[in-house]
């Protein structure tokens, strides 16, 4: 059973005053430590930023110990959230270390794109063989996967929230191009005894309020407790803003954390909604449930 989770934000948009020796950068990457009972841990990587230098730089002031990893999970496959990746896995490599598990949804390696103001590539800035020849071994699953007692990934998450759409994302699909609606996006949830559910986001594209509710339903966990990540609601209208403050209202959480993707707009509203229940990450945070 899950006894403790311990989450170090090594990578995030912004960073706070007390940690200036830390580098800021528009990504994410959690390290994850876990409590599992009777002497049994294990860390894992939560994404892994947008680039290898600020995630080793970072690791490193965090005394953050790659090595040591367990697992790395992808939510999903945009550069912001997997740019880091080729640096941990060459730095684990050049030490020696054994070959490590990569947990992702299979459409991470789709065409991913963006049109605005011009057309971009957004996805993988690496190949499938790259990765492997560095040590990593990939581990594709569209559904959720156990990744130890009390801790899960959502897998695919159902979008039944009207005003969650995902909007401004291409792909190339069947030699078309066409909408992506980004079904790679997944969160992780874990359920802290005496709690409640906490659910970890990368970016939230499926909707914040959409990942909620899958994660309570596959985990069957009666309340929610804290929700850190990404919410995605750079750019959203003050209307998609309302909406998922007040949704979020109904789960009562303890602990509303948003980062990276969210938006200045998005958090002041959140901060105005929730009060000292809401906590903006940055880079060198460190929380304990």
């Amino acid at each position: 059973m899950l006894q403790n989770l311990h989450l170090t934000v090594a990578v995030e948009n912004s960073a706070s005053k007390s940690n200036s020796h830390l580098l800021a950068q528009h990504g994410l990457s959690i390290l994850m430590s876990l409590d599992l009972g009777g002497g049994e841990g294990m860390k894992l990587l939560w994404d892994t930023g947008a680039s290898s230098e600020v995630m080793l730089h970072n690791a490193a002031a965090l005394n953050i110990d790659l090595d040591a990893i367990d697992l790395i999970c992808l939510s999903h496959g945009h550069y912001d959230h997997t740019g880091g990746l080729m640096g941990v896995l060459a730095q684990r490599k050049s030490r020696g270390r054994e070959r490590l598990g990569v947990l992702c949804h299979p459409d991470v390696f789709a065409a991913k794109l963006k049109a605005r103001p011009g057309l971009k590539f957004i996805g993988l800035p690496f190949t499938e063989t790259q990765v492997e020849a560095e040590g990593g071994i990939w581990m594709q699953c569209r559904g959720p996967v156990p990744i130890a007692p009390g801790l899960t990934t959502t897998g695919e998450i159902p979008r039944r929230e009207a005003f969650e759409a995902v909007e401004g994302f291409w792909t190339i699909r069947e030699d078309r191009y066409c909408p992506d609606s980004i079904p790679d996006d997944q969160a992780l949830a874990a359920d802290i005894p005496g709690k409640g559910l906490v659910v970890i986001t990368g970016c939230a594209h499926s909707g914040i309020i959409n990942t909620i509710k899958h994660a309570l339903e596959i985990t069957g966990a009666e309340k929610l407790h804290a929700v850190i990540g990404g919410f995605h609601l750079m750019g959203a209208d003050d209307c998609r803003i309302e909406a998922t403050v007040q949704a979020l209202k109904k789960f009562h959480p303890a602990a509303v954390c948003p980062g990276h993707c969210t938006g200045e707009k998005a958090v002041s509203r959140l901060r105005e909604a929730f009060g000292d229940r809401c906590k903006p990450m940055a880079v060198g945070d460190q929380t304990q449930f």
